[in-house]
């Protein structure tokens, strides 16, 4: 039985860190994760980071969807990036020429050190 999403949201100082745990597939309630990074961004988090070191999969469904996500946060004037993407997903966002929309960093400790500046 494949695993279901979880999400988990803090906020320290300005940026949110959005954790994600699990498959990202369409088995999942649509816009929990735009949501997450909607509501991150209203509590007043200029920036939020994405957490993937524990996602193993995104199918395309959840790409649309994380797609929506970057565009709501950068539209309010905030940073949208990614950290800690396995090889698999790093590799889904080539294939599907996005490798350039996202910034990414290798870890959540080079996220935090680059975005806290």
């Amino acid at each position: 039985m494949a695993q279901r999403m979880e999400i988990e949201t803090s906020i320290e100082g300005h940026i949110a860190i959005v954790r994600l745990e699990g498959r990202l597939t369409v088995g999942d309630t649509p816009g929990r994760l735009k949501q997450a990074t909607t509501s991150a961004a209203a509590q007043g988090a200029r920036v939020v980071l994405l957490e993937l070191s524990c996602v193993p999969y995104i199918d395309s469904t959840r790409l649309g969807e994380l797609i929506a996500a970057h565009i709501t946060v950068t539209r309010q004037g905030g940073r949208f990036a990614l950290g800690g993407a396995t090889s698999r997903i790093t590799d889904l966002l080539t294939l599907a020429g996005l490798e350039d929309i996202f910034e990414r960093f290798e870890s959540l400790s080079a996220a935090r050190s680059a975005l806290d500046a």
